[in-house]
């Protein structure tokens, strides 16, 4: 079957930008990322994309498919081309550096304010963990979810309030912050509550769920934030 793709395409950083048409052969069972690699290799080299497992672990592929963030070695070709061309463009809320390659500074800093790591004051083996105190088995489904998060901003790039304001930290680091927020073994409590309540905060959240829509690993962001949001002051 004939596949067209309409790309989106810039040579720099600081270049204009424009609109590529490719029209490849497509087979059951062939995803975005294998058109893109049949372009590079057969019609454009100079074709720019990111991309490492080819099996939805890394996150490194995620673009944005007809309007919405997805992972290109996860989505299926044809089911698309039924309804007319492929739309292939970088993720939103990134500055472009080339083609689909976006630059990742500002997911990369927001990740870092939550402080996504265990803060302890002592080192000291937990004889035990009070994770049935610490969480409702809601909760615990939820950040079993936050760990399956890959990082591949597909969140973060179609997130309409960070679009509105560079500010907010966005779903990823949300997820990030959801982690240790209720991690018994973490002493940095306080200091997550008070990011979490303050500007660019997860109480800024809209709940567009968009970031929902688009998770390819199903983490559910806005359910970590709305879990967050319940245990702010009101």
């Amino acid at each position: 079957m004939k596949v067209y793709l309409d790309i989106f395409r810039k040579k720099a950083a600081d270049a204009e930008s424009y609109r590529q048409g490719f029209e490849i052969e497509a087979r059951p069972g062939m995803v975005v990322l294998d058109a893109l690699h049949i372009i590079q290799e057969g019609l454009d080299p100079t074709l720019a994309y990111r991309y490492s497992c080819r099996g939805a672990i890394c996150g490194s592929c995620a673009v944005r498919i007809n309007g919405q963030a997805a992972l290109a070695c996860k989505t299926q070709l044809l089911p698309l081309a039924a309804h007319g061309p492929i739309v292939i463009d970088p993720l939103a809320n990134l500055a472009v550096i080339k083609d689909l390659i976006c630059e990742f500074a500002p997911f990369w800093e927001a990740y870092d304010r939550v402080r996504p790591y265990l803060v302890r004051q002592h080192e000291q083996h937990d004889e035990r963990l009070p994770w049935e105190e610490a969480m409702t088995a809601p909760q615990l489904d939820q950040f079993e979810r936050c760990c399956d998060c890959i990082k591949c901003a597909a969140c973060f790039s179609d997130c309409p309030k960070r679009a509105a304001d560079p500010n907010f930290i966005g779903p990823a680091a949300s997820v990030q912050l959801y982690k240790f927020f209720f991690d018994p073994r973490d002493n940095a409590h306080e200091w997550r509550v008070v990011l979490a309540g303050a500007s660019g905060g997860v109480k800024d959240c809209d709940r567009h769920a968009n970031c929902v829509r688009v998770c390819p690993k199903d983490v559910r962001p806005l359910r970590a934030i709305n879990f967050i949001r319940q245990e702010l002051p009101r």
